[in-house]
Formats: structure tokens, C-alpha cells, sequence
């Protein structure tokens, strides 16, 4: 069994956009298969984080793919970007 780890809704839409290619569906067919809409699926695919979850767990079902969770050590995780700080030009060079 293939393991992905789903850490973004990005993730979950390109496993739902590999899914589809996988068995040459287009969003259309592959939206009539799970009773949703088209543009579900496209945004979907696209990584809309609004998405129900209710509905990407009733989706998960239909495609047949297990949805495991478990705790991981922090080091599992990706790290969040920082913002950059901002330096005076002042603070750099020298008069």
C-alpha cells in the first residue's frame, strides 16, 4: 500500500488530480462517479482550502483510499515559512 502524507489541501488535490489521471478521467466524469460538481473537483484539485471536510472524507471513501491520522514527531512536518526581517540599509553600511 502507497503512504502520502497530507499536510496541506494542495496535497489533497494533487492526490485527487494523480487519482483522476491514473484511470484518464476527466474532472467531469470523475465528479459524476463521486456526486459532486465539476468545479468541486476542480477546486478540489486546485488546493481551495475551504473544501467541507465532510465531503473530502466522503470522496476519500468513494475513491477507496484509507485515511490514516497519527501523531509524528515534529521533525515529520514541514517547516512554516518566516518572514524575512526587515534591515535598515543604515544598520549595514558604513559612513
Amino acid at each position: 500500500m502507497r503512504s502520502i502524507r497530507l499536510f496541506r489541501p494542495e496535497d489533497f488535490g494533487a492526490l485527487l488530480r494523480s487519482y483522476r489521471r491514473e484511470r484518464s478521467l476527466a474532472q467531469a466524469e470523475l465528479a459524476k462517479q463521486l456526486g459532486v460538481s465539476q468545479r468541486w473537483v476542480s477546486h478540489a484539485e486546485n488546493g481551495k482550502p475551504t473544501l467541507q471536510l465532510g465531503l473530502v472524507l466522503r470522496v476519500l471513501n468513494e475513491l477507496g483510499i484509507e485515511l490514516t491520522a497519527g501523531v509524528g514527531a515534529q521533525s515529520d512536518r514541514p517547516k512554516p515559512l518566516r518572514r524575512a526581517r526587515v534591515l535598515s540599509i543604515d544598520n549595514i553600511v558604513d559612513d
